[in-house]
Order: structure tokens, then C-alpha cells, then sequence
């Protein structure tokens, strides 16, 4: 199969390497030259040397040719990637999932000899000043940031994760959230639940939609109907799970057993059915998604699903600094198991109390 990537980055790549094993030194070759000898046409040579020189990496002087800018490799000694976060997310940055997420770049960058900046600039000045302090970009993908995502495509090389893009060239890193959600729904039927609720995420990504599927095919797998009315759309924070709670209180039949799309509405459900004297788990067995930090500090501890945050981190990172460093990248788009890690939140149905 024939690589994707586009041949104009194919070509910045190769240019990249080629400075960097000092076969490029000073001058390139004229634009025409380069296109005969990496087999590319005149206009993708014309389109990869303009993108170069707006990262800093050659300069050109008029009427004289296109050079190396040795000043930009010195600089680059100490080399800077950038994490986006879109700014409408919900607590940003200081999220407990996108901290984690930031932490974990932040320390396996740091082994790599790299810093990292955390940015959100959604206009195009504020996001043209950053990209020039760059070298690459991790970014949390999302439908809506896709034009931000391609922007910065054109600026330096960017590996997205949570989310594949719809340029599918752009490298991923995401976790097979489908299956996860599938062996949580396995894990309550398999402590005898039938009546089983879903919080969903927000629908506007695979993220969301991907986790409601795991929870449909988990309870077809299970011969177990979908019953919409134990189904409460959420949006990932605390307050919707607090709402989704009092949606559930309000039904005929609690449902015996609540899966959640992440920890954060999980741990809202948890605290409202407390406030109404519920008990967990043996009013209502609750699991989440995440396992962000107080998942596990609750009394009861949450039943999870743990992110592999850490391989997040390293995966993307890894093939960021391979962009970087020009190389061919084996594996762009990769999809990592997260598994159930069973705690205290849930219990057999047979040891529940019946909850009106």
C-alpha cells in the first residue's frame, strides 16, 4: 500500500532529515532540481519550501536561492511541542483527564530532551505566534477543531489523539473505547444485573458515540433489550452526572446497575443518589471510564475503566518526535485496549436492596 501522507510533507520530512545528517548544509538546490530529483512536481517542491520557511527551518534570499537556517537548528537543541486543547472544553486543561493527559506528555517529553506548552488559541493570530515557537503539536482532536487542526498541520508536523481526524494523514493515537464499554456492560451482567442505565457522553465525536455503542452491543451480546428510558445524555462533567442521577430517580425502577461515560458524571451520581440515601453499591452498582485520580481515593472506590494515559503519552510523543526527526512512521494510527479495574462501586444484584 502506498503511503498516505501527503508527497508536499513527504518532501518536508526528507528535507528535515537531510539538514539534520548535515547532507544539507547551506543552500538547497533550485526548486526545479529538487523536483526532478525527489520525482515530485515543481509545485509540491514550491509548496514544501514555503511551509519550511514559515517554520523557521530555511530562509530565502531574493534573486540568490533558498538556505538552511543554521540559526533555527541552534535553537532547536532545545526543542518545544506544543499540546492543544480546545478552549470550549469543559474545564480545559485543569480537567482530572486532560491534567493527566498533559502530565504524562509533559514527563515523557521531558526524557526526550523536549518542554512542553500548553495552548488553546482558537484565532488565527494568536495560533500563528504559537506555532512559531514550536517544533510539533499533540493535539486533543474533535470535530469542531478540525479546521484549527489542519492549520496546524500546515505549520508543523501534529499527532492528535482522543479522536482520529477526517484527514485521515494525520497520524492518531485512541483508545478502543468501543470495547471497553462492551466488557463493562459483560461485568454487571455477570454479576447478575439486567436493568442496566447508560450516561452517555457528548455525541459529537467518536469518543462519545464509541462508548454508547460498546454499551448497545454489550447488551445485545448479553441478550439484554435497549430500553431508552435508562438511557440519560450527559456531557462528561460533574453536574450532568448529577442531573443524569435525578433523571434515574425519577423512573419507576431505579436501574440496579449505572455505567457511566466517564469518571466525572460518575462521581455526580454517585453524590446525589448519596444525598437521597442511597447507597452504593447495594442500591445501585456504578462504573465509570477514566480512572482519574479520586476514582480510586472515594469510599466506595470507583469501579473504572482505566485510560492507558501513560501509553497515550508515549505512543504520541513517539511518533511526534519521528515527524520531527523527518522519519517514516511505521504505525500513524493507534488504537489501545483499556481495561475494567473492579473496586468497591459495584456488587452482585442478588445483594441489592430493590430501589423504587
Amino acid at each position: 500500500m502506498s503511503d498516505p501522507t501527503p508527497k508536499y510533507i513527504l518532501v518536508e520530512n526528507h528535507i528535515k532529515l537531510a539538514i539534520k545528517n548535515k547532507q544539507l548544509v547551506d543552500k538547497l538546490p533550485g526548486e526545479r532540481t529538487l523536483a526532478l530529483q525527489l520525482g515530485v512536481s515543481y509545485m509540491t517542491i514550491r509548496k514544501s519550501i514555503e511551509n519550511l520557511v514559515n517554520q523557521g527551518v530555511l530562509y530565502k534570499v531574493p534573486t540568490k536561492g533558498t538556505f538552511v537556517n543554521h540559526k533555527s537548528v541552534q535553537r532547536r537543541k532545545n526543542m518545544t511541542i506544543g499540546y492543544f486543547l480546545d478552549s470550549s472544553m469543559i474545564a480545559g486543561i485543569s480537567s482530572p483527564y486532560y491534567s493527566l493527559i498533559f502530565n504524562a506528555i509533559e514527563k515523557v517529553a521531558a526524557k526526550g530532551g523536549y518542554s512542553v506548552v500548553y495552548f488553546s488559541d482558537n484565532d488565527v493570530d494568536s495560533l500563528s505566534r504559537t506555532l512559531k515557537k514550536v517544533d510539533g503539536v499533540i493535539a486533543t482532536c474533535f470535530p469542531r477543531c478540525e479546521s484549527i487542526i489542519l492549520k496546524i498541520k500546515q505549520s508543523v508536523p501534529i499527532v492528535v489523539i482522543d479522536n482520529s481526524a477526517a484527514d485521515k494523514t494525520i497520524p492518531s493515537v485512541i483508545i478502543d473505547n468501543f470495547n471497553a464499554d462492551v466488557e463493562s456492560v459483560d461485568y454487571t451482567c455477570s454479576l447478575g444485573h439486567t436493568r442496566i442505565g447508560f450516561m452517555t457522553g457528548l455525541e459529537d465525536s467518536d469518543i462519545g458515540k464509541s462508548r454508547y455503542a460498546g454499551y448497545q452491543h454489550g447488551l445485545s451480546k448479553n441478550n439484554l433489550p435497549l430500553d431508552e428510558s435508562l438511557v440519560f445524555r450527559g456531557n462528561y462533567s460533574y453536574e450532568a452526572g448529577i442531573l443524569g442521577a435525578e433523571y434515574f430517580l425519577t423512573l419507576n425502577n431505579l436501574p440496579t446497575a449505572l455505567i457511566c461515560a466517564n469518571d466525572s458524571m460518575a462521581l455526580g451520581a454517585i453524590q446525589r443518589f448519596s444525598q437521597e440515601g442511597l447507597n452504593i453499591p447495594k442500591d445501585i452498582s456504578i462504573i465509570g471510564f477514566d480512572n482519574i485520580e479520586v476514582a480510586s481515593q472515594i469510599v466506595p472506590a470507583l469501579t473504572t475503566i482505566a485510560a492507558p494515559i501513560d501509553e497515550i503519552a508515549k505512543h504520541s510523543f513517539s511518533i511526534l518526535k519521528g515527524l520531527i526527526d523527518g522519519e517514516s512512521i511505521e504505525h500513524q494510527h493507534i488504537a489501545l485496549p483499556a481495561h475494567l479495574i473492579k473496586r468497591g462501586s459495584c456488587t452482585d444484584a442478588k445483594k441489592q436492596s430493590v430501589a423504587a
